[in-house]
């Protein structure tokens, strides 16, 4: 390997190293905590949009407002109880609405555990405990406040405090009442459907008073900053994005990040767009409707919990007439398909950076992979397969340029000996070498180098697939995401690595020539914390590129005899 193919390796290997410590750097940068602020709520005694700067101030579950609930009996009377937590679960979903408002303060998520020491505890996404506190609130905004209600929510009414959708059932309706001081009556309808985890907020407005109704709707995610975690890498301490994200006329997808939120609050009117809050795997998100206009900002409160919500335009019910207003939210693993189905640009909270138009058809290939195979890691290998096919020729091109090197190896060496310590005379005599026998030391890195995005976007896309979460492949590995526990693969790796280099012609620098020896076990120590399907990917590749480089030399020598 001549000293152009060196710079290009060690320049590939800082890309990798810099984009790992810049992902690092990135992440604490946004985990910063922002300085603990007083926040006072204006009452919102006005239905108009244009009154934005806050929303009225939301009770606690301990307010003296939030102790007793309508709660109706199956005969359609009213009693008061002091249960006010609603249980639902479904196919995807272990859920608790709060009467008051009408909040999901928890929802778990079944088909994904926590972790697989303990299969039938499902992730928690939302939780209204301390610790976590992440919360999505909903409600109409109208003369009285929220919901109709003086003390700022309403208690909403319900038949039951444990609801299941039965095995028979595809769609599942939850309803919750309230009739407003003014005769005006209000469900809020959550429709949940099977195999989905998409959620459809329906508010219906029945007017029966003797004026008009108007009312806006509002959502709101609201949760807790994570704690700061020890930098590393994988499996150490690195993260993916965890924060808030919005959809705008100008970006698809904007990142709001916690640390921004009191020094650079958001502000904006979006024709439809979305709002979310987004972690490793997961991700929680509003859609208003997208026909009008919709005001998007971000809020900070006290003990670094942030939020982002959004104020729709008003809508009027005249005397006698019904009207709905539709909300719809999105809680639960980044699955691209749904997402795209929600909304448009929703499916980008899957966060591939720079290069997520090439993510895309690449997750894609390593669907229908999977689709056919059955095992993630058999996708994982049958992708990389395809794309090393696709790049075949312009790798052969690379190991062609690198074979013809190696095949002046012996007369480099003699022009060392002949040149002595005259390092311009020895690169002179070289470059001319390369001439007459009408070698280019470039023609091995530039298919390299077009390469590079290619595999930098499936790192990406192994990196954020939630389908790899928990996805065995064989033997001791039964986690695509989680490291290697017996670090098997990594060393794997490490040894492809020095058999590739092995492959290589010498450097002509003895310096370098150590250095480059170096190399493999530097990398086996970088992947040990890798997840083993990026170890696996890489593997594969390496493995590839080494039947593909002795196929090459072998032909070249055969040729040279």
């Amino acid at each position: 390997m001549d000293k152009q193919n060196i710079r290009l390796f060690f320049l590939f290997a800082l890309f990798l190293v810099g984009m790992f410590l810049y992902n690092t750097w990135q992440q604490e940068q946004l985990l910063k905590q922002a300085p603990t602020i007083s926040i006072v709520q204006k009452a919102n005694t006005s239905a108009k949009v244009a009154d934005k700067d806050s929303l009225p101030a939301i009770p606690s579950a301990n307010s003296p407002a939030a102790k007793n609930v309508g709660m109706f009996s199956e005969n359609g009377e009213q009693k008061v109880d002091a249960r006010r937590i609603i249980n639902v679960s479904t196919d995807v979903f272990n859920m608790k609405i709060d009467a008051l408002g009408g909040d999901i303060v928890y929802l778990d998520l079944p088909k994904y555990p926590e972790n697989l020491q303990d299969p039938d505890k499902g992730f928690v996404l939302l939780d209204e405990s301390s610790e976590r506190f992440y919360i999505v609130q909903s409600g109409l905004l109208n003369e009285l406040g929220p919901d109709s209600s003086a003390n700022g929510r309403a208690l909403y009414g319900f038949t039951s405090n444990n609801v299941v959708m039965e095995d028979d059932e595809s769609v599942l309706n939850i309803d919750l009442d309230y009739v407003a001081r003014n005769g005006v009556k209000i469900t809020k309808r959550f429709v949940l459907t099977r195999n989905s985890y998409i959620i459809r907020v329906h508010y219906l407005i029945d007017n029966k008073s003797a004026s008009n109704y108007q009312a806006s709707g509002f959502g709101r995610i609201k949760r807790r900053a994570p704690k700061k975690e020890s930098s590393g890498f994988f499996g150490g301490g690195m993260k993916t994005y965890t924060g808030a994200a919005i959809n705008t006329p100008e970006t698809k997808y904007k990142k709001l990040p916690f640390a921004d939120m009191e020094s650079k609050p958001f502000k904006e009117d979006v024709r439809g767009g979305w709002v979310a809050m987004v972690e490793h795997y997961f991700a929680a998100a509003l859609v208003p409707s997208s026909e009008e206009k919709n005001y998007y900002q971000t809020e900070t409160f006290g003990e670094d919990v942030y939020a982002v919500r959004f104020v729709s335009a008003p809508e009027i019910v005249v005397p006698g007439a019904q009207k709905q207003i539709e909300i719809k939210l999105y809680t639960g693993p980044e699955i691209a398909k749904q997402l795209k189905e929600l909304a448009p640009g929703l499916e980008l909270t899957i966060d591939y950076g720079m290069l997520w138009f090439l993510c895309q058809p690449i997750f894609g290939l390593l669907k229908i992979m999977y689709d056919v195979l059955a095992n993630w890691g058999l996708a994982i290998i049958a992708t990389t397969i395809i794309i090393k096919g696709l790049f075949y020729k312009l790798s052969a091109s690379s190991y062609k340029s690198m074979g013809n090197m190696r095949k002046l190896q012996p007369k480099i060496e003699a022009l060392k000996l002949r040149c002595g310590e005259d390092k311009q005379k020895f690169s002179q005599e070289m470059m001319a070498l390369y001439k007459k026998e009408k070698v280019n030391p470039l023609g091995g890195c530039l298919p390299i180098l077009v390469q590079i995005p290619v595999f930098i976007a499936l790192y990406y896309v192994l990196l954020e697939c939630v389908e790899l979460r928990q996805a065995p492949f064989m033997l001791w590995i039964h986690d695509l995401s989680a490291k290697d526990p017996y670090y098997v693969l990594p060393l794997i790796m490490g040894a492809s690595m020095f058999v590739q280099q092995r492959l290589n012609p010498t450097p002509p620098d003895p310096i370098q020539a150590k250095v480059m020896m170096f190399m493999p076990l530097f990398f086996t120590f970088l992947f040990l914390q890798f997840p083993s399907g990026l170890v696996l990917y890489w593997v594969i590749n390496n493995l590839l590129s080494i039947l593909q480089q002795w196929y090459i030399t072998r032909k070249i020598e055969k040729a040279g005899k």
